[in-house]
Protein backbone atom coordinates (compact mmCIF):
# COMPACT_ATOMS: atom_id res chain seq x y z
CA UNK A 1 0.00 0.00 0.00
CA UNK A 2 2.87 2.38 0.85
CA UNK A 3 4.44 1.69 -2.57
CA UNK A 4 1.15 2.43 -4.37
CA UNK A 5 0.74 5.65 -2.39
CA UNK A 6 4.29 6.70 -3.30
CA UNK A 7 3.60 6.08 -6.99
CA UNK A 8 0.36 8.09 -6.84
CA UNK A 9 2.13 10.94 -5.03
CA UNK A 10 4.87 11.00 -7.67
CA UNK A 11 2.26 11.11 -10.44
CA UNK A 12 0.47 14.03 -8.76
CA UNK A 13 3.73 15.94 -8.33
CA UNK A 14 4.69 15.36 -11.96
CA UNK A 15 1.29 16.55 -13.21
CA UNK A 16 1.72 19.67 -11.04
CA UNK A 17 5.20 20.31 -12.47
CA UNK A 18 4.02 19.89 -16.05
CA UNK A 19 1.15 22.31 -15.41
CA UNK A 20 3.60 24.90 -14.08
CA UNK A 21 5.61 24.69 -17.30
CA UNK A 22 2.48 25.14 -19.41
CA UNK A 23 1.48 28.27 -17.48
CA UNK A 24 4.81 30.04 -18.11
CA UNK A 25 5.52 28.78 -21.63
CA UNK A 26 4.17 31.97 -23.23
CA UNK A 27 6.10 34.38 -20.96
CA UNK A 28 9.22 35.76 -22.68
CA UNK A 29 10.65 37.04 -19.38
CA UNK A 30 10.28 33.87 -17.31
CA UNK A 31 11.32 30.35 -18.27
CA UNK A 32 10.54 27.11 -16.46
CA UNK A 33 12.72 24.05 -16.05
CA UNK A 34 10.78 21.00 -14.87
CA UNK A 35 13.50 18.94 -13.23
CA UNK A 36 12.83 15.21 -12.79
CA UNK A 37 14.92 13.08 -10.46
CA UNK A 38 15.75 9.94 -12.42
CA UNK A 39 19.01 9.20 -10.59
CA UNK A 40 17.56 6.17 -8.81
CA UNK A 41 18.14 7.73 -5.39
CA UNK A 42 17.30 10.84 -3.40
CA UNK A 43 18.79 14.14 -4.54
CA UNK A 44 19.85 16.05 -1.43
CA UNK A 45 21.11 19.23 -3.10
CA UNK A 46 19.90 21.03 -6.21
CA UNK A 47 21.03 24.53 -7.18
CA UNK A 48 20.55 26.89 -10.10
CA UNK A 49 23.70 29.03 -10.14
CA UNK A 50 24.15 32.30 -12.04
CA UNK A 51 27.32 31.96 -14.10
CA UNK A 52 27.99 35.71 -14.14
CA UNK A 53 27.65 36.40 -10.42
CA UNK A 54 28.12 32.93 -8.94
CA UNK A 55 24.95 33.44 -6.91
CA UNK A 56 23.77 30.04 -5.69
CA UNK A 57 20.46 30.71 -4.00
CA UNK A 58 18.42 28.19 -2.04
CA UNK A 59 18.60 24.41 -2.15
CA UNK A 60 15.83 23.61 -4.63
CA UNK A 61 15.70 19.95 -3.55
CA UNK A 62 13.99 21.14 -0.37
CA UNK A 63 14.58 20.33 3.26
CA UNK A 64 13.72 16.65 2.80
CA UNK A 65 15.43 16.22 -0.55
CA UNK A 66 13.96 15.28 -3.92
CA UNK A 67 12.90 11.63 -3.95
CA UNK A 68 13.53 9.39 -6.92
CA UNK A 69 10.96 10.05 -9.72
CA UNK A 70 9.75 13.23 -8.04
CA UNK A 71 10.08 16.57 -9.82
CA UNK A 72 10.45 20.24 -9.06
CA UNK A 73 9.55 23.27 -11.15
CA UNK A 74 12.31 25.92 -11.30
CA UNK A 75 11.92 29.34 -12.91
CA UNK A 76 14.54 31.64 -14.38
CA UNK A 77 14.23 35.35 -15.13
CA UNK A 78 15.67 36.48 -18.45
CA UNK A 79 18.55 38.95 -18.85
CA UNK A 80 21.19 39.68 -21.47
CA UNK A 81 23.79 36.93 -21.54
CA UNK A 82 21.64 34.54 -19.48
CA UNK A 83 23.61 31.36 -18.67
CA UNK A 84 23.13 29.20 -15.59
CA UNK A 85 24.72 26.14 -14.01
CA UNK A 86 22.45 23.38 -12.72
CA UNK A 87 24.25 21.40 -10.03
CA UNK A 88 23.06 18.51 -7.90
CA UNK A 89 24.24 16.03 -5.29
CA UNK A 90 22.73 12.65 -4.46
CA UNK A 91 22.44 10.67 -1.26
CA UNK A 92 25.50 8.55 -2.06
CA UNK A 93 27.57 11.72 -2.53
CA UNK A 94 27.59 11.80 -6.32
CA UNK A 95 27.93 15.38 -7.51
CA UNK A 96 27.39 16.67 -11.05
CA UNK A 97 26.71 19.91 -12.88
CA UNK A 98 25.56 21.14 -16.27
CA UNK A 99 27.23 24.50 -16.82
CA UNK A 100 25.56 25.94 -19.93
CA UNK A 101 21.86 26.08 -19.18
CA UNK A 102 20.16 28.72 -21.31
CA UNK A 103 16.84 30.56 -21.10
CA UNK A 104 14.19 28.09 -22.32
CA UNK A 105 11.19 26.06 -21.21
CA UNK A 106 12.43 22.48 -21.07
CA UNK A 107 12.07 19.26 -19.11
CA UNK A 108 15.32 18.11 -17.50
CA UNK A 109 16.06 14.63 -16.18
CA UNK A 110 18.88 14.25 -13.67
CA UNK A 111 20.72 11.11 -14.74
CA UNK A 112 22.15 8.33 -12.54
CA UNK A 113 25.74 8.42 -11.41
CA UNK A 114 28.20 6.74 -13.77
CA UNK A 115 29.16 3.28 -12.61
CA UNK A 116 32.53 4.38 -11.27
CA UNK A 117 30.99 7.12 -9.13
CA UNK A 118 28.34 4.76 -7.79
CA UNK A 119 31.10 2.36 -6.71
CA UNK A 120 32.97 5.12 -4.90
CA UNK A 121 35.85 5.48 -7.36
CA UNK A 122 36.75 8.35 -9.66
CA UNK A 123 34.18 8.76 -12.39
CA UNK A 124 35.18 9.29 -15.98
CA UNK A 125 34.59 12.83 -17.23
CA UNK A 126 32.78 14.02 -20.33
CA UNK A 127 29.38 12.42 -19.81
CA UNK A 128 26.48 14.87 -19.61
CA UNK A 129 24.74 14.43 -16.23
CA UNK A 130 21.33 15.57 -17.48
CA UNK A 131 18.96 14.89 -20.34
CA UNK A 132 16.56 17.40 -21.88
CA UNK A 133 13.73 14.89 -21.88
CA UNK A 134 11.01 13.86 -19.46
CA UNK A 135 11.14 10.29 -18.12
CA UNK A 136 8.53 7.75 -19.09
CA UNK A 137 6.03 6.90 -16.37
CA UNK A 138 3.68 3.96 -16.10
CA UNK A 139 0.00 4.08 -15.20
CA UNK A 140 -1.54 0.71 -14.31
CA UNK A 141 -5.27 0.12 -14.55
CA UNK A 142 -6.20 -3.16 -12.85
CA UNK A 143 -9.34 -4.34 -14.63
CA UNK A 144 -11.77 -6.53 -12.69
CA UNK A 145 -14.54 -8.18 -14.71
CA UNK A 146 -17.67 -7.87 -12.59
CA UNK A 147 -20.16 -8.09 -15.49
CA UNK A 148 -21.12 -11.72 -14.83
CA UNK A 149 -19.97 -12.82 -18.30
CA UNK A 150 -16.89 -12.86 -20.49
CA UNK A 151 -15.78 -9.47 -21.83
CA UNK A 152 -14.85 -9.67 -25.51
CA UNK A 153 -12.69 -6.54 -25.51
CA UNK A 154 -11.62 -3.48 -23.57
CA UNK A 155 -10.25 -0.46 -25.46
CA UNK A 156 -8.41 2.68 -24.33
CA UNK A 157 -8.33 5.82 -26.49
CA UNK A 158 -6.69 9.16 -25.68
CA UNK A 159 -9.38 11.84 -26.06
CA UNK A 160 -6.78 14.55 -26.70
CA UNK A 161 -4.90 13.18 -29.70
CA UNK A 162 -6.90 10.08 -30.66
CA UNK A 163 -4.15 7.59 -29.79
CA UNK A 164 -5.61 4.09 -29.47
CA UNK A 165 -3.74 1.77 -27.12
CA UNK A 166 -3.56 -2.02 -27.27
CA UNK A 167 -6.89 -3.82 -26.83
CA UNK A 168 -7.55 -6.26 -24.00
CA UNK A 169 -9.47 -9.29 -25.28
CA UNK A 170 -11.27 -12.29 -23.75
CA UNK A 171 -11.42 -11.23 -20.12
CA UNK A 172 -13.13 -14.10 -18.31
CA UNK A 173 -15.89 -13.64 -15.74
CA UNK A 174 -14.42 -12.44 -12.40
CA UNK A 175 -10.95 -12.25 -13.96
CA UNK A 176 -8.45 -9.55 -12.97
CA UNK A 177 -6.04 -8.08 -15.49
CA UNK A 178 -3.39 -5.37 -14.86
CA UNK A 179 -3.13 -3.10 -17.90
CA UNK A 180 -0.19 -0.69 -18.06
CA UNK A 181 0.45 2.36 -20.23
CA UNK A 182 3.85 4.04 -20.45
CA UNK A 183 3.87 7.75 -21.33
CA UNK A 184 6.30 10.70 -21.14
CA UNK A 185 5.94 12.38 -17.74
CA UNK A 186 5.36 15.83 -19.24
CA UNK A 187 2.44 14.47 -21.32
CA UNK A 188 0.40 12.99 -18.49
CA UNK A 189 -1.58 16.07 -17.46
CA UNK A 190 -5.27 16.55 -18.29
CA UNK A 191 -4.44 18.85 -21.20
CA UNK A 192 -2.60 16.05 -23.04
CA UNK A 193 -3.83 12.77 -21.54
CA UNK A 194 -7.45 11.75 -20.90
CA UNK A 195 -8.73 8.31 -21.82
CA UNK A 196 -12.02 6.83 -22.89
CA UNK A 197 -12.39 3.24 -21.68
CA UNK A 198 -14.90 1.04 -23.49
CA UNK A 199 -15.80 -2.61 -23.01
CA UNK A 200 -18.09 -5.05 -24.78
CA UNK A 201 -19.28 -8.37 -23.36
CA UNK A 202 -20.20 -11.59 -25.18
CA UNK A 203 -23.90 -10.73 -24.97
CA UNK A 204 -23.30 -7.32 -26.58
CA UNK A 205 -23.59 -5.26 -23.38
CA UNK A 206 -21.38 -2.17 -23.59
CA UNK A 207 -19.82 0.10 -20.99
CA UNK A 208 -18.02 3.43 -21.39
CA UNK A 209 -16.07 5.79 -19.14
CA UNK A 210 -14.83 8.94 -20.87
CA UNK A 211 -12.62 10.74 -18.32
CA UNK A 212 -9.96 8.29 -17.21
CA UNK A 213 -6.74 10.03 -16.16
CA UNK A 214 -3.12 8.93 -15.85
CA UNK A 215 -3.09 7.03 -12.56
CA UNK A 216 -2.62 3.65 -10.92
CA UNK A 217 -6.04 2.38 -9.91
CA UNK A 218 -8.36 -0.64 -9.77
CA UNK A 219 -11.34 -0.44 -12.15
CA UNK A 220 -14.36 -2.69 -11.72
CA UNK A 221 -16.22 -3.30 -14.99
CA UNK A 222 -19.85 -3.60 -13.89
CA UNK A 223 -23.02 -5.24 -15.10
CA UNK A 224 -26.12 -3.07 -15.55
CA UNK A 225 -27.57 -4.52 -12.34
CA UNK A 226 -24.43 -3.74 -10.33
CA UNK A 227 -24.26 -0.07 -11.30
CA UNK A 228 -24.62 2.32 -8.39
CA UNK A 229 -24.19 5.51 -10.43
CA UNK A 230 -24.35 6.71 -14.00
CA UNK A 231 -21.32 4.80 -15.28
CA UNK A 232 -20.62 1.14 -15.92
CA UNK A 233 -17.43 1.16 -13.86
CA UNK A 234 -16.39 1.77 -10.27
CA UNK A 235 -12.99 2.51 -8.76
CA UNK A 236 -11.38 0.74 -5.85
CA UNK A 237 -11.21 -2.85 -4.61
CA UNK A 238 -13.44 -5.38 -6.29
CA UNK A 239 -16.69 -6.17 -4.43
CA UNK A 240 -16.47 -9.19 -2.13
CA UNK A 241 -17.86 -12.41 -3.59
CA UNK A 242 -21.31 -13.34 -2.32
Amino acid sequence: MKKVFAVLLSLMLIVFCAAAMAETAADDKICTYVVYNTTGEKVTELYLIDNASGEKGENLAGENGLADLDCVSITGENYEGYVKTLSFKTEIGYEAAFTTLHFENVPISLLPAPKAAAEGTDATTGATPISFTAPSLTATYTLVNQTGEKIKEVTFTNNVDGTAFATVTDLDKDATFPYSIGYPADKTGKESFELTLKFVTESGYEGTFTTLHFETVTINLLSADAMTGATQISFGPAPAAE
